[in-house]
């Protein structure tokens, strides 16, 4: 014990308080479990000192109170409990007369005494920099001795006159001058978390490991109850031969794939190589073009899924990102409507949130919510490691060190063009390549996909686990079942093992009594032709696809006859024959055919006249057909007017009869009324008169 404190000045101990103030339980009860009994147990065991210390010496009270009170928990030792106590003691001041309990808590960090605005800027500036969060203090206070008006603070001026109002104002601000909690030390405390600054520097897809997340159990479904889709990149190149609109080229591999979330068995996939070609553009220049998943893939792969498979007696869900293997809205409608309500499509989660304070949003699905086929896609690759042309997953960063001279030996023997070889596609086959051609990825992956779904050694959630046994080491294990057809002396000798059931294993045990019903071709068929959600509207169905406008009419008036304007039908539309679109209801029933307005191209030749005027009758029919049915609902109007128009008649007959042989003059007078008449020849005898003075008038020059 040092000088200081033995002499230190024992008058406030008379005014202790060993207890926790009734206002500060909220505070205290926020603090773990753990500290709560600590301060609790240390304010008794200080009391007992400070009451034994009345009678004795400070450091024999500590002593005493230890040797009864060690075995209670650390820091009971009497060095401890004096230090404690002497901390306790020093803590009385104005605030806390009777002592402060925040003083025996160790590294306590009570309420922040930082604005709540302040705080919120400086975890923006934070967030800010994706660097360095100590820059971003550094530029607090840069901004603070410049002058910028710092939230919840104002500026330093400002803030330098409340708190010495007395003293004269720096022309400057002083270098020292920080309010109280602006060390580098304090801040880093009130910097934003690692998910909040992952969240505004990189996304929702990266700083998801910083957030909880709802694990999802699919050990309950049936087999294709849930199928998840998506597409893929192998991690290796192949060679393409070329045909008459790419040329033999190196690319990679992509491809789609559809699993049974419930079993993890792989139910059908599709393969084709990434090509490239070159198109000349309107200004001239030239712009490679690599293909990539289209709608209409995405259309015959689920038409090979369902005839593979065909329908279960229950509903299935299709699991889906808006990526290369979205469905479009108005797949998704033709699916629900044409297998009436048995197949549905769900996304993985729609998502909008902005990320960044400059206001650009991240839009996108939720893959950490399908992890069952990327860690099926992971299985997959790392079968396939071993395939030849095998660039990795970043052909840049993984890739085999000699990846680039296989590439420029393949280009050497299949280029095209001067000082080429220009081989021919048939030749092309022939060679022996260091890169596979797309038939034998295609086999490559269909092994793969075999392999995992025989493969044992996962942890897939839900699955059984399998009882075996064997005769004989090295033998061939045989179900649990069969141990009761041996005999008792051979069934004390087998080696019972257990394993993971396999994905084929879950897929047929599951399926006993589940009948898959095999889908009309008509239906399959119309999934090959692209779906469009359609108004019909001014008497024809319009719409664009791929930007080229489409009109098709009713000739024959037998499909949308007496239709209000606005009724919505699914259309499905073949680019190839454009001629014809075929109609269904909402509901998925057929409605109808109709024919494009000008043919296939949807335009006449200027220079047609046949085509012109059969088009052209096309349109006269409809305006017709429509004139009849204003005409049939306006019928009573038209006879009345026919019987109004025929009175009319007869009443002009009767006066041409009776009018006949007189001059015009004396028919409009007669006409006119005998009042009118008498105006008409005063008139006339007024300017009979008016003549006959000019008359005279010139008589007297």
């Amino acid at each position: 014990m040092s000088n200081a404190l033995a002499t230190r000045s024992l008058a406030p101990a008379a005014c202790l308080s060993f207890t926790t103030p009734l206002a500060d339980l909220g505070e205290l009860s926020a603090l773990p479990e753990a500290r709560r009994t600590e301060v609790q147990v240390t304010l008794r065991l200080l009391e007992r000192v400070h009451q034994l210390r009345g009678n004795g010496s400070l450091q024999t009270a500590c002593q005493t109170v230890a040797a009864t009170s060690r075995h209670l928990m650390r820091g009971c030792s009497a060095s401890s409990l004096m230090r404690k106590y002497y901390a306790y003691l020093g803590s009385v001041d104005e605030t806390h007369p009777s002592g402060d309990w925040r003083a025996l808590v160790a590294n306590y960090k009570g309420p922040s005494s930082l604005p709540a605005e302040f705080v919120s800027y400086v975890r923006g500036l934070a967030e800010d920099n994706h660097r360095s969060m100590a820059a971003a203090w550094e530029l607090v206070h840069e901004q603070w001795r410049s002058g910028y008006p710092i939230p919840g603070y104002g500026t330093w001026a400002e803030y330098h006159l409340s708190q010495y109002p007395d003293r004269p104002m720096p022309k400057v601000c002083p270098r020292a001058f920080l309010p109280s909690g602006w060390s580098k030390r304090n801040l880093y405390r009130k910097a934003p978390n690692k998910g909040a600054r992952s969240l505004a520097q990189r996304g929702l897809a990266a700083s998801k490991k910083f957030f909880p997340s709802v694990k999802r159990d699919p050990s309950s479904l049936r087999p294709m109850e849930m199928i998840v889709i998506d597409d893929f990149e192998l991690d290796c190149l192949c060679v393409f031969p070329g045909n008459a609109e790419h040329k033999p080229q190196i690319g990679r591999v992509a491809g789609l794939l559809a699993m049974c979330v419930g079993t993890r068995r792989k139910l059908h996939w599709g393969i084709g190589q990434r090509l490239e070609r070159d198109e000349r553009q309107d200004d001239g220049t030239i712009k490679t073009i690599r293909t990539g998943i289209a709608r209409i893939d995405v259309q015959l792969f689920l038409l090979g899924l369902f005839e593979k498979f065909g329908l279960p007696s229950y509903k299935v869900t299709i699991l889906c990102e808006n990526a290369a293997a979205s469905i479009s809205p108005e797949l998704q409608l033709a699916l629900e409507t044409l297998f009436e309500g048995r197949v549905e499509v769900e996304r993985t989660g729609l998502i909008e949130h902005k990320t960044l304070t400059n206001g650009f949003v991240e839009r996108g699905g939720k893959p950490w919510e399908k992890g069952w086929i990327e860690s099926a896609f992971n299985s997959l690759w790392n079968t396939l490691g071993s395939m030849p042309g095998y660039k990795g997953s970043n052909q840049r960063l993984n890739g085999p060190a000699d990846l680039d001279a296989k590439i420029a030996y393949t280009k050497l023997l299949i280029g095209q063009g001067e000082r080429a070889l220009n081989l021919p596609p048939e030749d092309i086959i022939k060679l022996r390549l260091p890169f596979p051609s797309p038939e034998a990825v295609e086999r490559a992956f269909a092994w793969a996909c075999s392999v995992s779904d025989r493969r044992t050694d996962h942890n897939y959630l839900g699955f059984s686990r399998v009882t075996e046994f064997l005769l004989e080491e090295g033998g061939e294990p045989q179900p649990f079942a069969a141990l009761a057809l041996l005999p008792a002396s051979a069934q004390a000798q087998v080696q019972i093992v257990e394993r993971n059931e396999a994905p084929v294993e879950r897929w047929q045990r599951l399926g006993q009594g589940v009948v898959f019903t095999p889908l009309p071709r008509a239906a399959l068929a119309l999934l090959v032709l692209t779906p469009k959600r359609v108004s019909y509207r001014n008497h024809s169905v319009t719409f664009e696809h791929n930007k080229v406008g489409y009109t098709y009419v009713d000739a024959k008036g037998d499909v949308l006859s007496g239709l209000p304007d606005g009724t919505e039908f699914l259309a499905f539309l073949n680019p190839g024959q454009p001629h014809e679109l075929h109609l269904a209801t909402l509901k998925g029933a057929y409605a109808g055919t109709l024919t494009r307005l000008g043919g296939a191209k949807g335009m006449v030749d200027i220079r047609d006249k046949d085509a012109l005027r059969e088009a052209g009758g096309v349109a006269r029919q409809i305006v017709n057909r429509t004139l009849a049915e204003v005409r049939e609902r306006h019928a009573d109007q038209d006879a009345q007017l026919a019987v109004d128009r025929q009175h009319n008649a007869e009443i002009v007959a009767a006066h041409k009869a009776a009018t006949k042989g007189l001059s015009t003059a004396e028919k409009i007078g007669r006409a006119a009324g005998e009042t009118a008449q008498k105006a008409v020849e005063a008139k006339a005898e007024a300017k009979a008169l008016q003549g006959a003075d000019d008359l005279d008038a010139t008589k007297l020059f």
